[in-house]
């Protein structure tokens, strides 16, 4: 008997060790290349700018400067903003050819740079024009992202959908919806990023990010009311969190918020996630 209770209790051990082991993802910051120094000095280990600042694919080569992102203080891992919206991905004005070449310098320099990830939120670009047929948007939506798959693995990026919230686009507004892209294009350089601030403008469920495992590489976090830094106002995202200690998640998650002070909200956002993914830990 006592043999038993002690094997039971081995049992029990083990596997708080192994849940215990869901590291904290590595973290970073949404800000232009100038902030790196403050990202760095406040322990963040990447900055993720836009593919406008960055990569400025609306630039000649001959033009193209790379020197602040090679001297940046911190890692250029990610970068977002991704298509313009001068550039349609639906709609009747969408054109392939226009998109494939302005995708073709996005991703031969972000190769160039040795930026493995781009994240695909560009909700200007994806917009329905009003009149038009949603199911024809979705359709030429997938349509567009399986090439920008395929040409995204030529250059080894990942491309990652972002859903935005109503307030900001009438299209992809869920976690959800995006799930139902990424199956939809099924090509391993085609992923989600968890917005989790604009899953809590959708008052979507923590949940969906069960759903979306095998599709989920990239986080991106904001307090929900005004998108603060997280300890601003003191949301909890210990159910988001939860849900990705549950799926095993390996990526990283970048602070994109509206910021006032840097200096102050950088430490205290970084404060907030560790302990909460630590509590997210301790839930059974």
């Amino acid at each position: 008997m006592k043999q038993i209770i002690l094997l039971l209790l081995f049992a029990v051990t083990c596997q708080k060790m192994t849940y215990g082991q869901s590291a904290l993802p590595e973290l970073g910051v949404c800000a232009n290349l100038d902030k790196s120094m403050l990202v760095k000095k406040a322990g963040y280990s990447f900055i993720q700018p836009t593919v406008s600042e960055v990569l400025q694919p609306m630039i000649a080569d001959s033009s193209f400067n790379d020197e602040k992102t090679k001297n940046s203080d911190v890692a250029v891992s990610v970068v977002n903003v991704f298509i313009p919206g001068t550039i349609k991905t639906t709609g009747p004005e969408m054109d392939e050819a226009t998109i494939i070449n302005y995708a073709t310098t996005v991703f031969q320099r972000a190769q160039r740079l040795n930026i493995p990830l781009i994240v695909f939120g560009s909700g200007a670009s994806r917009h329905i024009p009003d009149g038009f047929n949603r199911d024809t948007a979705f359709s030429q939506f997938v349509h567009i992202s399986k090439k920008l798959a395929a040409l995204a693995a030529q250059y080894h990026v990942v491309l990652a959908l972002e859903s935005q919230n109503k307030t900001e686009c009438n299209f992809l507004n869920t976690l959800k919806e995006c799930i139902a892209v990424a199956e939809a294009v099924n090509h391993p350089n085609f992923k989600i990023t968890v917005d989790i601030y604009h899953m809590m403008r959708e008052n979507e469920p923590a949940s969906v990010v069960l759903e979306g495992a095998k599709y989920i590489y990239h986080c991106d976090i904001g307090e929900k009311e005004d998108r603060t830094a997280p300890g601003v106002v003191g949301d909890d995202f210990t159910p988001f969190f939860k849900a990705f200690q549950k799926i095993g998640y390996t990526g990283k998650i970048a602070l994109e918020c509206r910021f006032k002070d840097l200096e102050t909200e950088l430490p205290l956002a970084m404060r907030t996630i560790r302990e909460q993914w630590q509590a997210a830990l301790d839930k059974p």
